[in-house]
């Protein structure tokens, strides 16, 4: 009876520590917040809005090279061009991105879809927000 409970607390004493691991311990993810305050917010933000098939809201992430807003009227003609990228696009899950910093305001973020298609974005920082300036495959 003795032998027994010094049984039992040794398999419970042996059960509840950890003597050593197998494998390695997994990455933890961290989240990508949905909106401009990051390069690669501003990226998943358009893909987003490009999924849900909202052209006008997808132009508004758009600004020109020199890192200066469009012009109401130029985002009404990049709407033909965003709804062709929206179409290749379209539902296609991002499975790999990479954000490159060309400079303080300035960053390169890589991006991977469905594992075969890839586009590359540069992001310009306007006040305190990230938007698109350059887009290619």
């Amino acid at each position: 009876m003795k032998k027994t409970f010094i049984f039992f607390g040794l398999i419970l004493l042996l059960w509840g520590c950890e003597l050593f691991v197998i494998g390695t311990a997994s990455k933890k993810i961290k989240p990508v917040e949905v909106n401009q305050k990051s390069p690669i917010g501003t990226v998943y933000l358009f893909k987003t809005e490009l999924d849900s098939n909202n052209i006008p809201a997808a132009t508004k992430i758009l600004a020109r090279p020199e890192g200066k807003p469009y012009l109401a009227i130029e985002k009404l003609d990049l709407y033909d061009e965003v709804e062709r990228i929206g179409r290749n696009l379209a539902n296609k899950p991002i499975t790999y991105i990479r954000a490159d910093s060309l400079n303080q305001s300035s960053y390169k973020v890589s991006v991977e879809f469905d594992y075969i298609h890839k586009m590359s974005f540069t992001t310009y920082r306007i006040d305190d927000a990230w938007f698109i300036t350059e887009y290619g495959e």
